[in-house]
């Protein structure tokens, strides 16, 4: 679950990627460590357009 901090976001870089949930094919991305110090961060997407978000891991 994404927390409060990260919910406001709005000047974060973007991609091209396709959303799973509208298809459109802008988001904005970021990283974070959800998992011990030695596993590799998890991206994250935020729609651009519905504000769908969801994660990728590295």
């Amino acid at each position: 679950m994404v927390g409060d901090k990260e919910a406001k976001l709005n000047s974060l870089p973007t991609t091209k990627i396709e959303c799973p949930k509208c298809g459109y094919d802008e988001a904005f991305w970021w990283f974070l460590q959800t998992r011990s110090g030695d596993e590799p961060p998890t991206q994250f997407y935020r729609c651009a357009k519905c504000s769908h978000t969801w994660r990728s891991y590295s």
